[in-house]
């Protein structure tokens, strides 16, 4: 049997699942994988929740053990899911395949669902609630990876990676910024990133975000001073979503370096009492 069979075959076994547990299988909330082979590769999509659970929650325990072991023919990873976790927050648990011994040599792109502003739970990657250096030790994992998406900020960990060949980079803060863009501002690990994504602040009532001396130190750094396997400049594109920084302070960080630098500002929702 194929990987592509094994797929299919797993997407049943959800099925029979859901059937079995809850008696009906809910197109737009059930979980569900989906996939398509391109380049020699697979581009998997899953859609579910992200806590493991052999018993509680199959789809995305299974789906970790078929990755484990076909870990090679993986191309791109996409989780996502409806709106919906416990106590505000959706989990995403990736700790069974970072404690396996198995490397995904060509997956190139990984993405986990971003936070949207209107969602009534927070996306996360953890266990619980602390990220606790998952993304760096999954980033470990996959030593060709050029497109990362996560929706909590790394640790220190991420940054003492070797010969990463990450080009795009879009991060959430999640409920912590582990120091993320003061780390940035002295990391020297990631020269061929061209695209930087960062959310620091989702809504108001998360004050946590980076202050204008923590982004004046990235400006005036070399972290935009991206080039190519030829050695030529790269012209770097920057996305800033939060709200602290003021319009004078986003001028002078604009007249440090020559940047794409857009600032998008977000107003997050609350629930009106």
């Amino acid at each position: 049997m194929d990987f592509g069979d094994k797929l299919l075959k797993l997407q049943e076994d959800i099925y029979n699942s859901e059937i079995e547990e809850r008696e009906e299988y809910l197109v737009d909330f059930s979980p569900k994988i989906g996939f398509a082979k391109a380049g020699g590769g697979y581009d998997i999509t899953y859609f579910g929740d992200g806590y493991d659970d052999d018993g509680d929650n199959f789809a995305f325990a299974s789906l970790l053990e078929l990755l484990i072991a076909n870990a090679s023919k993986i191309k791109s990873l996409y989780f996502t899911g409806a709106d919906e976790g416990a106590n505000g927050t959706k989990n995403w648990d990736f700790t069974r395949l970072i404690n396996s011994d198995a490397i995904f040599d060509n997956l190139e792109s990984f993405k986990v669902k971003l936070t949207d502003a209107g969602d009534h739970n927070q996306s996360i990657i953890a266990s619980s609630y602390d990220e606790e250096g998952q993304i760096a030790k999954l980033v470990a994992k996959a030593p060709n990876l050029k497109i990362l998406q996560v929706p909590s900020a790394p640790n220190e960990e991420f940054f003492r990676l070797k010969n990463l060949k990450l080009q795009e980079l879009i991060v959430q803060a999640g409920y912590d910024t582990q120091n993320f863009i003061a780390n940035l501002s002295e990391c020297g690990n990631l020269r061929g990133l061209y695209s930087f994504d960062w959310t620091d602040i989702l809504n108001d009532i998360d004050n946590i975000g980076s202050g204008y001396n923590e982004y004046k130190k990235l400006f005036s750094s070399d972290f935009f001073e991206t080039k190519d396997e030829r050695g030529r400049h790269i012209y770097f594109h920057f996305k800033l979503r939060e709200n602290k920084l003021t319009a004078q302070e986003l001028q002078e960080l604009a007249a440090i370096k020559k940047i794409q630098f857009l600032y998008i500002r977000l107003f997050g929702g609350k629930y009106i009492e």
